[in-house]
């Protein structure tokens, strides 16, 4: 499958600005701060591919873009459309429609993102398009990456490998106070400290992140609670490190979980079952493998050692609040969660998935214990892009 086109030539359209819209980006190849108009038209041939962008970007868009034919909104007749139609929205869609009217396609089908928005749709269907959201479509396009994806993901890697490494140096420079409350460089360490100082480190190596976890204690037993407050000494610390490189846009990502000083015996047992359930997990990663069989090994490990786990043991509308909460891993490429899911869904791997293997154990009278590897499928199994080390005391 090309970029851009699925095997069916079908019309691909996505509306959106590229910097902020992977679909955009990954038909385009270019990135805009403002709505582009993105255009494949399939064919035996592997189909041509459109661009079309503001006066302000037409020059950068002819050096950067990987689009056949790149227009300008002049050519197209924007602005007159949006004087015609009072709205910059409604006159993008009108100009891509008059587009593919021109190119002979307006009668074929068109798939868009399920997040195209619905002035744009509106928009399209009035002029007579056929437009219909594909998900699965534009997901399967982005799937399976490519090496210089792949060399792009393990860049993003190792700044979130050098980020977290920096925090395990504050974490074993901080001290003990009376009160079991860890100081740093003469005042108290806060989850907010510690999430900057791995923020900055990301920075410095062209990343950028946004939702960086470093939560510590009862905090750790909510999987997206980022922490806040105190960091205190016998309390498991999630740090969940997920940038996007400023250069690529391509994302990585990497959980561990710490304690600083000795962890009660219980956290030592949720740490263990934890790092056993994932090594199983990794241990089975191949292409044709379906991640269901991988979630499902991970839920059975946990469900032996005596944890709760959604497979197990959720009731019908109860959300399960302890135990394994969630799922085993998930895509990573332009987006931070993509396809495939390594859940409950049935989705088989296929080689230049690129995953994460992350299960956990919450449990908010104790804590939480994540681990999290960023692996990619191959045609005989798999390789870990992670190399960080799984300890657990600092």
């Amino acid at each position: 499958m090309e970029n851009g086109t699925d095997s069916s030539g079908r019309t691909l359209l996505v509306i959106g600005a590229s910097q902020h819209d992977a679909a955009a980006y990954h038909l385009s190849g270019f990135l805009a701060p403002d709505p582009v108009i993105c255009l494949r038209v399939g064919g035996a041939d592997g189909g041509k591919s459109y661009l079309a962008v503001s006066s302000m970007e037409y020059g950068r868009a002819k050096k950067q873009a990987r689009a056949d034919e790149i227009l300008s909104f002049d050519e197209l007749g924007v602005v007159d459309l949006a004087k015609e139609l009072k709205s910059g929205g409604r006159a993008l869609a009108a100009a891509a429609a008059n587009l593919l009217s021109e190119i002979g396609a307006k009668n074929s089908p068109v798939a868009v993102p399920p997040d195209l928005g619905i002035l744009y749709a509106d928009e399209l269907r009035a002029r007579g398009l056929t437009v219909t959201p594909e998900a699965r479509l534009f997901a399967d396009l982005r799937r399976s990456k490519t090496d210089e994806e792949i060399s792009y993901i393990g860049e993003t890697q190792r700044a979130v490998e050098a980020a977290c490494a920096h925090a395990v140096e504050v974490l074993k420079e901080s001290e003990v106070s009376g009160e079991g409350i860890l100081r740093w460089r003469g005042e108290t360490l806060t989850s907010e400290i510690l999430r900057a100082e791995v923020d900055a480190e990301l920075l410095k190596r062209g990343c950028a992140a946004d939702g960086t976890i470093t939560a510590g204690g009862p905090q750790a037993a909510d999987p997206h609670d980022e922490g806040h407050g105190p960091l205190r000494a016998g309390d498991s610390i999630i740090v969940d490190i997920f940038p996007a490189s400023k250069e690529s846009r391509y994302y990585a990502d990497m959980t561990r979980t710490f304690v600083k000083g000795e962890p009660s015996e219980e956290l030592q047992k949720m740490y263990d079952a934890v790092l056993e359930s994932q090594e199983a997990a990794l241990a089975m990663i191949g292409p044709g493998v379906n991640g269901r069989d991988i979630h499902g090994k991970v839920s059975e490990i946990l469900h032996e050692k005596g944890y709760k786990t959604l497979q197990h043991d959720q009731k019908p509308g109860e959300p399960l609040q302890e135990g394994f909460i969630h799922g085993t891993g998930h895509g990573v490429g332009l987006e931070i969660h993509e396809a495939p899911r390594v859940s409950t869904a049935d989705e088989t791997l296929v080689p230049g998935d690129v995953i994460t293997i992350e299960p956990g154990l919450y449990d908010p009278k104790v804590g939480g214990i994540r681990i999290e590897d960023l692996v990619v499928v191959t045609e005989d199994g798999c390789r870990n892009l992670t190399d960080f080390p799984k300890e657990f005391r600092v």
